[in-house]
């Protein structure tokens, strides 16, 4: 082999390798190209779905944690209207109207309010009408006793039971000062006649009540 066509080969063969390393070359920094884009895409879908995840929840947690705050505030003005000592507006009772209904207790405390001197009676009772016309027509008294007829009364019966459980007297009429019995027709009688009437109303009812004689 000459010089001349060895020089030729070695040229050849030098230009060839040029060519390959310079397209080799030039295919990496594309494929690195591709590789940092395709990485760089892939952070950014993560980034985004993250986010998006993120967001998500702190809508969620919004809308639970309001939900709250509405069912604590529903159950505290439940559980003050269950403690509130006064009706709704709106609404009274009537005497001796309870939540379940009628009530004899509330009833009696009600008439009680009326006067400090109750007389229960009945308007048929012969008894009834001569201690009326004792306290009624022979005194002047202020405030005016109150008179309960208990056989016009839509609770008559239950009135007189309970009032023999409170009192001890069933039997009209019924006498009471200041919720306390000072007896029926007879007993005031008795007092009238010694002179105790006034002294014994007094007694219980105190400056309450003015009490004279016509």
């Amino acid at each position: 082999m000459t010089a001349l066509r060895r020089v030729k080969i070695l040229g050849v063969a030098a230009f060839t390798a040029l060519i390959l390393l310079l397209f080799y070359g030039a295919r990496t920094h594309t494929e690195r190209r591709m590789e940092q884009q395709l990485y760089n895409d892939q952070l950014r879908r993560q980034k985004a779905g993250r986010h998006g995840f993120d967001t998500e929840d702190l809508e969620i947690e919004k809308q639970l944690k309001s939900q709250r705050l509405r069912d604590a505030a529903d159950a505290a003005k439940q559980n003050a209207n269950a403690k509130a000592p006064n009706p709704p507006s709106g609404f009274e009772p009537a005497a001796g109207q309870g939540k379940g209904g009628w009530d004899v207790t509330l009833e009696i405390d009600s008439i009680l309010k009326r006067s400090p001197i109750i007389i229960f009676s009945k308007s048929y009772c012969g008894f009834s009408k001569k201690a009326k016309r004792l306290l009624l027509e022979t005194y002047d008294i202020s405030p005016a006793p109150y008179v309960v007829e208990l056989d016009q009364h839509e609770h008559g019966d239950e009135i007189q039971d309970a009032l023999q459980k409170q009192t001890g007297r069933r039997t009209v009429p019924n006498i009471l000062v200041l919720g306390k019995s000072i007896g029926g027709s007879d007993d005031i009688a008795a007092l009238e006649r010694d002179g105790q009437l006034v002294s014994t109303v007094k007694g219980l009812a105190g400056k309450r009540v003015e009490m004279i004689k016509n």
